[in-house]
């Protein structure tokens, strides 16, 4: 029977290899983008066999979920942090900020950011990453509507503000840089029309 410390010593031992591999292949992409990526390569890049990165990934589409994952599971985080409104009778201080944020962490250029951007690209050929990225969306969705549903007037109207909000947020990360009014001015407009479907009564 494995110990309980030898189990860990091989997860450990895991992880590390895994976390080796997808440093490694984001690495690749980072420089080389989608079609550098390939399974020997990382392999080469990681000073592994190939037959050893298959074991933890099975093929390409598999590592390129792994490696999204790093991505998703850090946004996901940050927005199950984020408090629920809760002051019900004057919300737009709150919804403002909640909306101002998740502007600006569009905003920010990190690694991550440029190789989300990159799975934008993939999901267009790739239809496993395209439903990982759906999937991911989605959860987004669901955090979201938790965050606003307090001050809705009913669970169609969070439906409908999360549909705004969401993908107006995604491009608004990729156009910014190109429109003219600034982000302080864009937020607060986009804090009454979110705020208005949020408390429109008429269904």
């Amino acid at each position: 029977m494995i110990t309980k410390q030898k189990y860990f010593e091989i997860l450990m031992k895991k992880n590390a290899k895994t976390d080796l591999i997808i440093d490694t292949a984001l690495h690749i992409l980072r420089h080389e983008g989608d079609y550098g990526v390939t399974m020997r390569k990382v392999a080469n890049e990681a000073g592994m066999t190939l037959s050893n990165v298959q074991y933890y990934f099975k093929n390409k589409d598999e590592l390129l979920k792994a490696m999204a994952d790093r991505y998703f599971k850090s946004c996901l985080d940050d927005m199950r942090q984020m408090d629920p409104i809760s002051n019900l009778e004057n919300p737009s201080n709150e919804l403002h900020s909640l909306l101002e944020s998740f502007l600006s962490h569009g905003l920010k250029l990190t690694q991550m950011c440029r190789i989300f951007r990159e799975y934008w690209a993939i999901s267009t050929r790739n239809e496993v990453i395209n439903q990982h990225i759906k999937f991911y969306y989605e959860e987004m969705a669901l955090i979201l509507a938790d965050k606003l549903r307090p001050i809705s007037h009913s669970d169609s109207n969070v439906s409908r503000a999360v549909s705004i909000f969401i993908p107006f947020v995604e491009g608004y990360s990729i156009t910014a840089q190109a429109m003219p009014e600034r982000i302080d001015s864009i937020s607060k407009i986009m804090t009454e029309v979110i705020l208005n479907l949020l408390t429109d009564e008429h269904e």
